[in-house]
């Protein structure tokens, strides 16, 4: 199955480009795409997870609808979904 995952801000910095594009079996969880990618591009791991986790301050949607309101993390990804994440604004 194909699935694009396109980045924002500092992720995409590290990742190079906004869009990337993998080929994932059934069963691919949002969280497992966004470790396989963390493993391909050095640096994007430290953004992303804490303790091993999805960091709260990431915004991660598939096919415009926030994980949270699916499965979380474990939301099984299908053929030619989007997969947009985007660090949280922050400031003063």
């Amino acid at each position: 199955m194909h699935v694009r995952c396109h980045f924002f801000g500092p992720l995409r910095e590290v990742v190079g480009e906004k869009t990337v594009e993998y080929n994932v079996t059934p069963e691919t969880t949002v969280e497992s795409l966004l470790t396989t990618i963390a493993t391909d591009h050095p640096g994007l791991e430290k953004l992303l997870f804490e303790d091993e986790e999805i960091r709260d301050s990431m915004t991660i949607t598939r096919n415009g609808t926030h994980v949270t309101y699916q499965d979380g993390p474990d939301t099984e990804l299908e053929a030619n979904d989007e997969i947009r994440v985007t660090p949280s604004i922050q400031g003063g």
